[in-house]
């Protein structure tokens, strides 16, 4: 799949946003995919984007098909790293994070 095809079924999907291009490695270049409903963004590289067909990139950006391509990012201590060099303890810990109102009580 081109580019632009990918970019533009990104736009026209209710559900999935388009957040920009990761050019931080010169090797391998991704693009950037917020899925609305859960709030995770998901990085493709570039080559995967243009390997696979709409469908599979679609249904892997939504949960419905498990990344097998994809490579997932996560900000952790002020810096972003790739979740699948992790072990299963780390990635145990991230799943169980929650989102929380956190304020200091005044």
């Amino acid at each position: 799949m081109e580019l632009t095809q990918f970019f533009d079924s990104v736009e026209q999907h209710p559900e999935l946003q388009g957040i920009g291009i990761d050019a931080c490695s010169e090797n391998n270049p991704g693009v950037i995919v917020k899925y609305s409903k859960n709030g995770l963004m998901t990085r493709i590289p570039v080559a995967a984007v243009e390997a696979a067909d709409w469908t599979v990139l679609e249904e892997v950006l939504t949960g419905a098909r498990e990344p097998q391509v994809l490579q997932h990012m996560t900000r952790v201590v002020g810096y972003f790293s790739r979740v699948e060099n992790w072990n299963k303890s780390k990635v145990g810990e991230l799943k169980d994070r929650q989102k929380g109102n956190y304020s200091i009580a005044g």
